[in-house]
């Protein structure tokens, strides 16, 4: 019987970790998180399902850059060395593993892949918090609407046989294991997807924009151009004074695509509220990590 584990990077994920966690842990034997320094609720839930005995790892990132590729590559090594996986799913927090032509687990599927290739995840859907049912906690029956993805990045999978031979590294985001693959089969999978839920609401929406903008620009590898579509958003909030509509992001082609959990034992939600988030809290907090961090990097500098 093979291993599956999730791991991925985590920040002020309150509204959705307990969706998340909830749901994968009907498919994956284990999730181990990297959490980037969350304020908000996040590490309170994830605490109390791990009382309940369910196979999370939570680990702590003691600096502020969201630098997604290093942290996962460092994350994936470590998930190899102490539980010893055929197949790890850098996922993030925002994307639900699918198999949307298939009527059972995806577990099913993931058990059938080649320990020999390198397999490709394409995000079929992504969601938008339009037509919500307001009284739904559980993210996926929450926001039900989507449109097919924009862009044609997919998230790679990796299998221990692949890992351990070629010692590749992972890229920023999650989309492709940095090696070379002349001898190595490559494949898009055709029957696993993943659902996306990028923005849960309009509040969520602010505070991803504001916090996720000012941490790419601490990261000592920023770039011009990177995370533009934040940047762009931030500069809507700043015009508008705190001010953003829904409408900032929808395509306008939104359609009802419900996700099947049919599959799964259990979804009840026990330890997430409703109006997780608060923006504006999210960023003072985020300015006084920061602040806190500049502090001791100064002190550092001038020797105290």
């Amino acid at each position: 019987m093979r291993k599956v584990y999730c791991v991925g990077m985590i920040k002020n994920e309150a509204d959705i970790i307990e969706s998340y966690i909830r749901y994968h842990l009907n498919i994956f034997d284990g999730i181990v998180l990297l959490d980037n320094g969350s304020t908000d609720r996040t590490l309170d839930i994830i605490q109390q399902l791990q009382s309940e005995g369910l196979p999370i790892y939570l680990r702590h990132d003691d600096t502020l850059e969201y630098v997604q590729g290093e942290k996962t590559t460092e994350l994936i090594n470590y998930t190899f060395e102490q539980f010893d996986p055929d197949f790890i799913f850098p996922l993030d927090v925002d994307e639900f593993l699918t198999a949307p032509n298939y009527s059972g687990n995806p577990r099913k599927l993931v058990n059938k892949l080649s320990t020999s290739k390198v397999y490709y995840l394409e995000r079929e859907y992504t969601y938008f918090p339009i037509h919500l049912n307001e009284n739904e906690l559980f993210i996926p029956k929450r926001i039900t609407y989507a449109s097919p993805i924009k862009d044609y990045w997919p998230k790679v999978v990796v299998s221990k046989k692949i890992w351990k031979t070629y010692s590749p590294s992972i890229s920023g985001g999650n989309h492709d294991l940095l090696f070379d693959k002349r001898n190595v089969k490559v494949e898009i999978s055709q029957n696993l997807k993943l659902g996306h839920f990028p923005y849960r609401s309009l509040e969520h929406l602010k505070s991803k924009i504001t916090v996720g903008w000012i941490n790419t620009l601490a990261s000592y590898n920023y770039s011009e151009g990177h995370n533009y579509h934040w940047h762009t958003l931030f500069e809507e909030l700043k015009k508008n004074n705190f001010n953003l509509s829904v409408d900032a992001i929808l395509e306008h082609n939104e359609t009802y695509v419900p996700m099947d959990f049919s599959f799964c034992h259990s979804l009840d939600l026990k330890y997430t509220y409703h109006n997780e988030v608060s923006a504006i809290s999210n960023l003072l907090n985020y300015c006084e990590s920061l602040a806190i961090h500049y502090r001791e990097m100064d002190k550092l500098r001038r020797g105290g």
